[in-house]
């Protein structure tokens, strides 16, 4: 398999690149499997190849509705119309399919109420002891003795016995009685253990005929779930009738995960992924099918790696387990075979200087980046605001990708600056579809959310801030998939690419934390402060800095630009 790698750095137009090389694949016969991270991008991608005019009867997208943009959601599998007939005898097969589930279901159900209510009790003791090669002796030690006259056997107050009765009278510490009378030696040996050796071979005998009905459920289970695949394959074929006449396929990771087997069976020889340097090595491979002759991988490895929920297994720890190290970046660092884009066409000059500093020293400036006009009301593109308002916690969410830290962080002096400054935005004449406020603390996005929508301003968040809200109980589901107004927030980890003209960066760093030996504020990654400033497009920073803090923090790399902006009255206090 050809493998091959584009490092567009954001901004130096990958997301035309990427239709153009699609493009020419697709006109040179191939199928082509375009995989991405979020859907977000992927809709991006798709909306960019209708714009070079591959027809949208080519092209299809694998996903749910909710997800979709109106120009994608035609492309979706489920609105797809196809010409597929299902003959009477696969109707056949699955009714036969649906009866083999109902009773397996029936005895699955059965198989599983045993194991939820079961008693170790004599009738299913007796067996388990008599057949066992370990505890036959037990057997023999329980049995009640046999009348050939028709005498009924009782026990003391001279009451009527059953089977169980030498069991129950071992079981509860007590001897047989005269029952004991004719014991063999073994018995006897039986009959003399103390109740906690009883107890012992109890509890032996409870996890044994537990594990063998637990055994029953999974078979149970297992041809259940065995047969329910058979049926969702039958049903498949319609589907994977349509997908045989796409020659482009779309998809997130988790579609290409979930929908694997439609995926091998489409046969794509080209699989291109985009945002390739924030997917897990593991996703890209799933997305591999046996038909597949190329491989190619649009990202940037020196921006947000992929997330993982252990920081131990991470390439910042250092163990050499490198979890989150991308195939894009490991390929990369192999010397894989790559080209770079190097001219961008979003940032103004001002702004284009700081990623060019820090990672970037090759970046060009495109013709178009000059000579923009500037924000209203602002004196100049990038503005640095002192502050020394201190941070507050907010233990009911944490932060994924911060070390060691049970809790996020958030200042609300700085979600009411920003609140102002969103105001003042408006008097300036901007709608709010042209502002895009970044933090990077999800407490912090928590508390600038609530405080917008208190004052009538009702935030759109990103796809991935989203899951995280929901997956710390803090916004349901039914509230996630509503339409918000275009007032956009997002944490940089989320954050994704747009036009908008003014964006706004709302940051704190608690000055203890900093004097630490080892740094873990949200700085700690390189790629985080590369991905927030290649985002920025043509206009305006703001960004809150602490003030009195006599030792900087040791990631922040801006230490000479912001001197800079200090002598030229760029850094401002906060009135």
């Amino acid at each position: 398999m050809f493998e091959q790698g584009l490092i567009p750095i954001t901004g130096t137009g990958k997301s035309f690149i990427g239709a153009i090389i699609a493009k020419l694949l697709f006109d040179s016969g191939k199928r082509i499997l375009v995989v991405s991270y979020t859907n977000h991008a992927l809709d991006q991608f798709l909306e960019d190849l209708l714009n070079e005019e591959i027809p949208a009867n080519d092209i299809l997208r694998i996903g749910a509705k909710a997800k979709c943009t109106p120009k994608t959601l035609p492309l979706l599998l489920s609105e797809q119309k196809g010409g597929y007939k299902r003959s009477h005898s696969a109707w056949e097969i699955i009714d036969q399919l649906r009866c083999r589930a109902d009773v397996l279901a029936l005895q699955t159900i059965k198989a599983f109420r045993d194991c939820r209510q079961f008693l170790l009790k004599w009738e299913a003791l007796s067996e388990y002891l008599e057949f066992s090669d370990e505890d036959s002796n037990f057997y023999e030690a329980f049995q009640m003795p046999t009348s050939n006259d028709n005498w009924q056997l009782a026990g003391n107050r001279n009451q009527k016995v059953g089977p169980d009765y030498l069991y129950t009278q071992w079981m509860k510490g007590r001897n047989p009685g005269v029952y004991g009378k004719n014991f063999s030696a073994a018995s006897k040996v039986i009959w003399a253990m103390s109740q906690k050796e009883r107890q012992g071979h109890l509890e032996r005998w409870t996890r044994s005929l537990v594990g063998e009905r637990l055994d029953l459920l999974e078979k149970h289970a297992s041809r259940f779930n065995g047969i329910q695949d058979d049926i969702t394959d039958q049903f498949s074929e319609a589907d994977a009738s349509t997908m045989s006449q796409k020659r482009i396929i779309g998809c997130t990771t988790t579609g290409a995960a979930k929908y694997s087997k439609l995926i091998r069976a489409a046969k794509p020889d080209v699989v291109l992924v985009e945002e390739a340097g924030e997917i897990l090595e593991s996703h890209i491979l799933t997305a591999l099918a046996p038909s597949v002759q190329q491989l190619i991988l649009i990202g940037d490895h020196k921006q947000l790696r992929p997330k993982i929920n252990n920081y131990a297994l991470s390439v910042e720890r250092g163990d050499g387990f490198d979890l989150n190290r991308s195939l894009f970046e490991r390929l990369i660092m192999q010397g894989a075979s790559h080209k770079t884009l190097h001219k961008q066409h979003r940032m103004a000059p001002e702004i284009s200087r700081f990623p060019r500093e820090l990672t970037y020293p090759g970046l060009v400036d495109g013709p178009k980046t000059g000579g923009r006009q500037l924000i209203r009301g602002l004196r100049d593109r990038v503005v640095f605001i002192n502050h020394g308002k201190p941070e507050a916690s907010d233990q009911a969410l944490s932060e994924r990708r911060d070390p060691g830290v049970k809790e996020s962080k958030q200042n609300p002096f700085e979600a009411d600056m920003v609140l102002r400054c969103i105001k003042y935005f408006g008097q300036q004449g901007y709608a709010s579809h042209n502002i895009v406020i970044l933090t990077p603390y999800l407490g912090q996005l928590r508390l600038i959310q609530d405080l917008l929508r208190e004052n009538e301003h009702d935030p759109e968040l990103s796809e991935m801030d989203k899951r995280d809200l929901i997956r710390a109980g803090l916004l349901s589901e039914a509230a996630a998939i509503v339409d918000r107004k275009p007032l956009r927030i997002s944490t940089i980890g989320a954050l994704q690419c747009d036009n908008s003209s003014c964006k706004k960066l709302t940051t704190h760093r608690q000055l203890s934390r900093r004097r630490e030996r080892h740094c873990h504020c949200f700085l700690d990654s390189k790629q985080r402060i590369r991905r927030y400033r290649l985002h920025v497009r043509p206009r305006a920073i703001e960004r809150p800095h602490h003030q009195g803090s006599e030792l900087p923090c040791p990631n922040w790399k801006y230490g000479d630009l912001h001197q800079e902006q200090e002598r030229n009255h760029n850094l401002a206090p906060f009135l």
